[in-house]
């Protein structure tokens, strides 16, 4: 039967470490940069704490540096995550006291309760990934200042074929089961799925791949968003509206901004905490 469905996770920091060594680049740095400002809607973070939780690459830990945040603090389970967000930051001579950088889980309550609560915390296609995203949504949200935003990206929910979520968990647990042949496999059925999508609905195949070659609207680049599209596991989602609702009835923070998606993509919120 393998492993057990609760130790069945996707390695992401293996996958961003790739993507910092061979993949990023200046232009992707100012794309991330110009995201972060747009959604946070924010030309500048100066006097802000910012706290960005499951960091990944750092790459968003970095924008907000470069946005002149005081101080941000990133951690992430990871511990591939975490030493790429070290070496970007060593590559950006950023000091260690103005972005600290460390490992842990949102779901580990006392670690939780020791992180110094920020100006902005920003999580970002991270706590559906956890394997009980409800939970970490609220642990994510108790450290939030007063006045303070809470900038997430959550999976939406789709139930109708042929892109129901439930199938895709099925097909985001078969992914991480597989072996390098069986992960091959499906990385280049994926990608010819995405292409002939493309050609019988009239859209340039390679308009997407020549924007993401220049950096993308959130700085990342095609293989390793596929990748870490396919390998996303545990996988939870949920409706924009269960989404609000959940923050809304629970912390009481008030909705600022809303971007909604109709497929397999993330709903963005800001909130903020009265």
């Amino acid at each position: 039967m393998g492993r057990d469905e609760a130790e069945l996770r996707y390695g992401f920091g293996d996958n961003w470490k790739s993507f910092v060594a061979h993949a990023l680049n200046d232009q992707r740095v100012a794309n991330a940069v110009a995201s972060l400002r747009t959604l946070l809607r924010a030309d500048s973070l100066a006097g802000r704490r910012v706290l960005d939780i499951g960091c990944g690459s750092g790459l968003f830990s970095l924008a907000a540096c470069l946005l002149e945040a005081a101080e941000v603090q990133s951690f992430d389970f990871d511990p591939d995550s975490v030493a790429a967000a070290e070496g970007l930051r060593a590559a950006h001579g950023i000091p260690e006291a103005r972005w600290r950088i460390g490992r842990g889980s949102v779901l580990d309550e006392a670690f939780m309760a020791a992180v110094e609560p920020a100006d902005v915390v920003y999580s970002w296609g991270v706590l559906h990934h956890t394997g009980r995203m409800w939970r970490a949504i609220d642990l994510a949200a108790s450290r939030v200042k007063p006045g303070g935003q809470f900038a997430i990206a959550i999976y939406n929910r789709v139930d109708r074929y042929p892109d129901k979520s439930t199938m895709w968990w099925k097909i985001k647990r078969a992914y991480v089961r597989g072996g390098p042949a069986t992960r091959f496999v499906m990385e280049s059925a994926y990608v010819t799925n995405h292409m002939l999508t493309r050609l019988i609905t009239l859209r340039n195949p390679l308009r997407e791949l020549l924007d993401r070659a220049g950096g993308g609207r959130r700085g990342m680049e095609f293989m390793h968003d596929v990748r870490d599209w396919l390998g996303g596991f545990p996988y939870e989602f949920a409706t924009a509206g269960e989404v609000f609702r959940h923050v809304h009835e629970t912390h009481g923070f008030e909705l600022v901004a809303l971007n909604t998606v109709e497929g397999n993509a993330c709903n963005e919120f800001v909130f903020r905490r009265p």
